[in-house]
């Protein structure tokens, strides 16, 4: 089941997402679900890198055989941002958290639970 983690701070600012595993619905490679998830990921970076101007900001660990777990990590930088680029920052991470949330519905809908969990974790950061 892949999982997504949305880090918030109790202000309702996203601090990161954590995404990781295999939805298990195909094969790897075949697998629609896990394509969902990293589309939405890799556009959240893409995005953040193109209009915000952020480097090293997320992590990226692709399975390397049968046994492993992908693993993505995207963490906002705490300092050293412009309140521009905290402001587009968070539309982005807001959009791609409305992402997760249809895809999880939608799978949801379609196969049952058992292939993606979102969950929101609000905590003083």
């Amino acid at each position: 089941m892949i999982t997504v983690e949305i880090h918030k701070e109790l202000s309702g600012r996203i601090k990161s997402l954590i995404v990781s595993d295999h939805s298990g619905y195909e094969e790897e490679g075949s697998d629609i679900i896990c394509a969902g998830a990293s589309t939405l990921v890799y556009t959240a970076i893409g995005a953040i890198q193109e209009m915000c101007g952020i480097d090293d900001f997320y992590r990226i660990e692709e399975a390397s055989d049968e046994d492993s777990i992908p693993f993505s990590t995207i963490t906002l930088p705490d300092s050293d941002l412009s309140d521009e680029q905290i402001d587009i920052s968070q539309i982005i991470m807001q959009t791609v958290v409305i992402g997760f949330m249809q895809l999880e519905e939608s799978v949801h809908d379609q196969y049952g639970n058992q292939f993606i969990r979102v969950t929101e974790i609000t905590k003083d950061l």
